[in-house]
């Protein structure tokens, strides 16, 4: 039998963090076998990473921390979720009417809502997203205000004083805003400290503002603050979403939205 394998508890659970953010949910069973070292050491670790907020405990197993540091890269989120983006995106051009001026951040489900508003929207839209200022170049009956600033390298956003103070001349009727994380206790979250300035003009400046969120999103954190779920008119999310996380917001207030309150077509 081989002896289990000795290094700094601070390289091991680095290495734990690393392996319940590859797989989500590990027994300690199975990181004890992934690590080389006994079943005692791993719930110590797990104990004092669950303390420092690294990730969460739960019965049976631990989990990644709802609270994450890092978006994934913008190529590898475009090919993700497509579906779920899809349902969202039906949802979005249901609530818009034909003259609105719409507020649309950034983010690939944005995009998949900036691709789905209807033929005959003739009203406007104001973003600080490149590539939704793409999908609707062609969209002649519209008017399309593309906000300057710095760009967001690799993201095809802008942000900064510039493009907030651009923003600051606007007011929309509608907002639709991105999101990294929807939590019942934390609100709104997102990974980028410039978006989240936007975000928050944004829905300042809105009459109306709806959250897209991924069903993955909900329960989850990200680093920086946005809003208070209640301070908005809803959360619009897909089929995907576990019952009880949507219990759990509207229990709190929050109107949620999914593709079962969609009208049934004629």
């Amino acid at each position: 039998m081989t002896a289990p394998r000795r290094e700094p508890a601070e390289v091991r659970r680095r290495r734990i963090v690393e392996l319940t953010e590859q797989n989500d949910y590990l027994r300690p069973a199975e990181i004890a076998a992934a690590l080389n070292v006994s079943g005692e050491t791993v719930r110590r670790d797990l104990l004092a990473l669950e303390q420092t907020g690294e990730l969460r405990r739960v019965h049976g197993g631990a989990m990644a921390s709802t609270v994450r540091s890092s978006e994934p890269k913008r190529s590898d989120r475009s090919a993700t979720s497509l579906e779920r983006k899809r349902e969202i995106a039906a949802i979005v051009a249901s609530l818009v009417s034909i003259d609105d001026t719409v507020f649309m951040d950034v983010g690939t489900t944005i995009e998949a809502a900036a691709a789905s508003l209807p033929p005959e929207f003739a009203g406007s839209v104001v973003t600080n997203s490149l590539a939704v200022g793409g999908i609707l170049n062609e969209r002649r009956e519209m008017e399309l205000y593309l906000v300057g600033g710095r760009v967001r390298v690799g993201e095809m956003t802008t942000y900064g004083p510039d493009a907030l103070s651009q923003l600051e001349g606007f007011n929309a009727s509608l907002a639709f805003i991105g999101s990294g994380g929807i939590h019942v206790e934390a609100g709104m979250t997102d990974y980028s400290t410039d978006d989240a300035a936007v975000k928050q003009l944004m829905i300042a400046q809105a009459e109306r503002t709806y959250i897209l969120a991924t069903s993955e999103k909900l329960g989850t954190r990200a680093r920086r603050f946005v809003c208070e779920l209640q301070s908005v008119a809803g959360v619009i999310t897909d089929s995907d979403a576990e019952p009880r996380a949507l219990d759990e917001l509207r229990a709190a207030g929050v109107t949620v939205l999914t593709p079962a309150d969609l009208p049934d077509p004629a």
